[in-house]
């Protein structure tokens, strides 16, 4: 009953504070960064002609971390520096001290949750994407087929972002998801280009 309690209470403050809607945006821009992030560090070794699984999925897991910690402090201290300012806003607004009341937590509570979205999702796409590379140190598929198939894990997650937005935004979920992965395409050629050119 107590479990029960407190996620209703929970669902109160993220209702209450609209951070639904907040931690669905910063979801999905940071796993965009995720995903160009890893698909610049992947091309970038193999450019230079780095063949080991595991010095990839070092770097990968590497640059997850610390994306996933910039991802929750950096989204934490801006949603706490702006939910403080629309608190006191409000007191000031209402002649009264509201700390330690229900909205107070509320706005504590979206901090934390919009900073947890914020902090996964790069995380999650940057290990779903390097899958291949753990077949490959296990000796599944070649260092080559992993890194076609990273290529196209990366634009596929970047296409389904894409068509995620387009349902929000009720467009054509095909059309946004091809928008969307044309980006990584994009990136993917640049860096082609500047190594033919190098």
């Amino acid at each position: 009953m107590e479990k029960q309690s407190v996620i209703k209470r929970f669902k109160r403050y993220i209702r209450t504070s609209k951070a639904e809607e907040i931690a669905r945006r910063y979801f999905i821009s940071n796993a965009f960064d995720g995903a160009l992030t890893v698909l610049g560090i992947v091309i970038g070794a193999y450019i230079v002609g780095v063949k080991n699984p595991s010095i990839v999925i070092g770097a990968c897991l590497g640059a997850s971390i610390a994306m996933g910690f910039s991802g929750f402090f950096g989204v934490y201290m801006a949603e706490k520096a702006e939910r403080t300012k629309q608190l006191k806003d409000l007191e000031n607004a209402l002649f009264t001290n509201l700390r330690n009341s229900f909205l107070d937590k509320a706005l504590k509570v979206t901090a934390v949750w919009v900073a947890f979205a914020g902090s996964t999702s790069p995380a999650l796409v940057i290990v779903v994407s390097i899958t291949p590379f753990f077949l490959a140190s296990l000796g599944f598929i070649t260092f080559e087929n992993a890194f076609y198939c990273f290529i196209s894990l990366v634009l596929l997650i970047l296409f389904i972002l894409g068509a995620f937005l387009g349902k929000i935004s009720k467009e054509n979920i095909v059309l946004q998801g091809l928008k969307m992965m044309t980006i990584g395409i994009i990136l993917t050629l640049l860096f082609l280009i500047f190594h033919v050119s190098a």
